[in-house]
């Protein structure tokens, strides 16, 4: 939250408190003042957080600024533990209803805590899908990875495949012209043979 946000709370926190006073004063049912305590928690609890967790929205901010907004956030946070003693010891004290204030802060205790439960339940979760991302896109990397590899083996072995094809195929039109020369030299010869014997009878 930032400095705005949380003086809006802190101002929403003290609204809340001046008003279940005054109702209180005037006699008024403490379980008719269920919203006005809801505001109060809800803002408090906003500046309480805050005001551990208070992250630096401007750089260029400076240590004196920075010092001051720390002096404020924790300024508010102590007024409104102050202000929330002052509002038990009402309840307890001046209307006499201790078990009240007991089921209130029992009952906030629970839904923080189912809320601190279920806000971690999703970090847990977000986490896991994260990591189940992630390998996944190892295995996709990996996959691809194989598959190129395969690939390339693949049109390797083709290339060899294509080679040798083409090398048989060459040998074979080599030893068909050898053959022909061969059957045309021992044409030649006979013709001269007979050619001879015709010119010796």
């Amino acid at each position: 939250m930032d400095p705005i946000t949380i003086g809006l709370a802190f101002t929403a926190a003290q609204s809340a408190v001046s008003h279940i006073k005054q109702a209180i004063a005037l006699g008024k049912d403490v379980n008719s003042l269920i919203g006005e305590f809801g505001k109060f928690f809800q803002s408090a609890d906003a500046v309480h957080i805050a005001s551990t967790k208070a992250k630096v929205a401007n750089l260029t901010k400076s240590d004196a600024e920075l010092g001051r907004q720390a002096l404020e956030f924790a300024m508010h946070s102590n007024k409104l533990r102050e202000d929330e003693v002052a509002l038990k010891n009402m309840i307890y004290w001046e209307l006499g209803k201790p078990q009240i204030w007991e089921d209130m802060i029992a009952e906030r205790t629970r839904l923080m805590k189912e809320k601190r439960d279920a806000e971690k339940a999703i970090e847990e979760a977000n986490k896991k899908h994260k990591e189940k991302m992630a390998q996944m896109g190892m295995m996709a990397l990996g996959f691809l990875g194989g598959s190129v590899i395969i690939f390339a083996f693949v049109m390797a072995g083709i290339g060899i495949d294509g080679a040798s094809e083409e090398r048989r195929v060459y040998e074979e039109k080599v030893a068909k012209i050898a053959a022909m020369r061969i059957q045309r030299h021992q044409a030649e010869e006979r013709r001269k043979k007979e050619e001879a014997l015709e010119a010796s009878k």
